[in-house]
């Protein structure tokens, strides 16, 4: 059995030799002494990252920035440890024929082509990747041990299980890779708090279990030297607590596991975005996504200002109407009273009533399976509009299920047949107008630099283009007309749709985003002409 010494020693990054002395801007790198740390600096100044590894005990590890990084700028480029099929699947998920090809990752039927080793599903046997020691090279010796399903039936559901995939690609990282298996081993697995809960006990049927009847049960140990129940839970919980997502153009989400970018602290305000090179590895990069002061960069428990805010930043995303029952109604808000506990109390903010968290809880459960079932419906207008009314007699108007409803009642209004652009009334027009404004203002409260939320405001620039080029069609049309008020309402339309492309930046290896991106690039060409008819005072 391997331990952790066994597996890496901390050395100087010069001579090799066991060392001590950590470089005081990134804490990544050591040395023996100061000579070889000044030797070494030519060299590590290109990769000297401007954050150091904090450990707290609360906390955990977390990033920590050492001087102040620029807008837009890289901080740092990682390689994962590992990447794989999606962690979690939807129960939809689970019942399809099509899984990602476990050399490439492209759709493929599980019924068709496979991998001429283990005979896993695969877009064709000469995949390159089947034979990448960094992609199916990690688990195909194992996967060549199972039995294979009894029956076709068993295929989707009881055997070619994806998502376990992830675990036994890290699993082979002891004999492939020791020092990234060490990483691994290094990262939070939360394993006490995941006790006797319903995350262990799916990790220990959908994995465990499976990993353990089906491969690990055989003679493995000449391919792995741990592969015991307990390192298998342990290995769940890390990834349990810090997989980022992957997705790909084709619509596969994958999941990825990265030692350094894991440390990231989250926060509903976010400073900082990532990409990911699907050409290289799908190696990380980490931008800044505004100016970054020296400061603290993952806590596992977010205490950001947002977070400790029951208001949420004077957005009042999560709050409610207050439920008194009283013959004079009482036009208060509820509120958290500790926003940071999850089961605290909901006080309203003007008569004090209190309501119970759990039953906060229940009513937004029940609320959620609602707004869900109606938006996976491709709903019309009448439909968000009546879920809205009825809502809203208990939700604060900018409740995070009314902005969902909202965000797709703009997408209707000016789409729905009997509702396009051209047969909204003026009152409507100005209604969609509105609803955009107050869209967009959350947005840019709860993400001021639209590191998160850049395709939803897209999507509501996008709209607000719309508005205003109707408008300015309408006002041409009148014979009292003001060209400059025209071209006004025009400018402003591209001046939304430019920001869209900008924030677009981002998001362009996901359909969403791309397909988005393109729609509004035709939707400039459109504005940018009737700027130019309006110029030459022609319609």
């Amino acid at each position: 059995m391997m331990s952790q010494a066994e597996v890496t020693e901390p050395v100087c990054a010069v001579c090799l030799v066991p060392a001590k002395n950590f470089c005081s801007a990134c804490k990544l790198v050591k040395y023996c002494g100061t000579e070889h740390q000044r030797q070494h600096w030519k060299q590590h100044k290109k990769e000297c990252r401007p954050f150091r590894i904090a450990k707290d005990d609360i906390l955990g590890r977390y990033l920590m920035a050492t001087r102040d990084i620029q807008a837009d700028g890289t901080i740092f480029i990682e390689e994962p440890l590992v990447v794989g099929p999606k962690w979690y699947l939807s129960e939809q998920e689970r019942e399809t024929p099509v899984m990602p090809c476990v050399g490439c990752f492209t759709p493929c039927h599980m019924s068709t082509r496979r991998c001429p080793r283990c005979h896993w599903p695969a877009c064709s046997p000469r995949c390159l990747g089947l034979k990448d020691p960094n992609i199916h090279g990690l688990e195909c010796k194992i996967l060549s041990l199972g039995p294979g399903p009894a029956k076709k039936e068993d295929c989707l559901s009881n055997y070619y299980r994806t998502d376990a995939l992830l675990v036994l690609k890290c699993l082979m990282l002891q004999k492939q890779n020791p020092k990234k298996w060490h990483d691994l081993l290094d990262m939070q697995s939360h394993e006490e708090e995941r006790k006797g809960t319903e995350l262990q006990e799916d990790a220990e049927e959908r994995i465990v279990s499976y990993l353990n009847s089906n491969f690990l049960l055989k003679p493995t140990q000449k391919f792995l030297s741990e592969y015991d129940g307990m390192l298998l839970r342990r290995i769940c919980g890390i990834i349990e607590t810090n997989y980022m997502c992957v997705s790909l153009p084709t619509g596969i989400e994958l999941s990825g596991l990265f030692y350094t970018a894991c440390m990231m602290e989250h926060s509903c305000q976010p400073n900082c975005y990532f990409s990911f090179d699907r050409h290289n590895g799908f190696r990380i990069s980490v931008i800044a996504g505004r100016t970054i002061q020296k400061a603290i960069t993952k806590h596992f428990h977010c205490k950001c200002e947002r977070c400790s805010d029951p208001t949420e930043l004077g957005t009042y995303f999560s709050a409610l109407n207050c439920v008194s029952a009283t013959e004079e109604p009482c036009d208060g808000i509820q509120l958290p009273k500790d926003p940071l506990n999850s089961k605290t109390d909901w006080i309203c903010d003007k008569c004090a009533i209190t309501i119970n968290g759990e039953e906060v809880r229940y009513l937004l459960t029940q609320m959620t399976e609602e707004v869900e079932t109606l938006l996976a419906q491709k709903p019309s207008i009448k439909q968000v509009e009546n879920l809205m009314n009825k809502l809203g007699t208990f939700l604060h108007n900018h409740h995070y299920h009314m902005f969902s409803l909202k965000h797709t009642l703009i997408q209707l209004y000016g789409k729905e047949p009997g509702f396009t652009i051209n047969q909204l009334s003026n009152a409507l027009l100005e209604k969609k107008l509105d609803m955009c404004k107050e869209l967009n203002d959350i947005c840019r409260k709860l993400d001021p630099s639209t590191i998160r939320l850049s395709i939803y405001v897209s999507i509501i620039l996008y709209e607000m283009h719309t508005v205003l080029v109707e408008k300015s069609k309408r006002l041409f049309a009148m014979e009292n007309k003001t060209l400059d008020e025209v071209k006004a309402l025009q400018e402003e339309a591209l001046q939304h749709l430019s920001l869209a492309t900008h924030l677009l930046k981002k998001e362009m290896d996901n359909i969403a985003g791309s397909k988005l991106n393109d729609c509004i690039v035709k939707s400039i060409e459109e504005v940018k002409s009737l700027i130019e008819k309006s110029n030459l005072k022609v319609y």
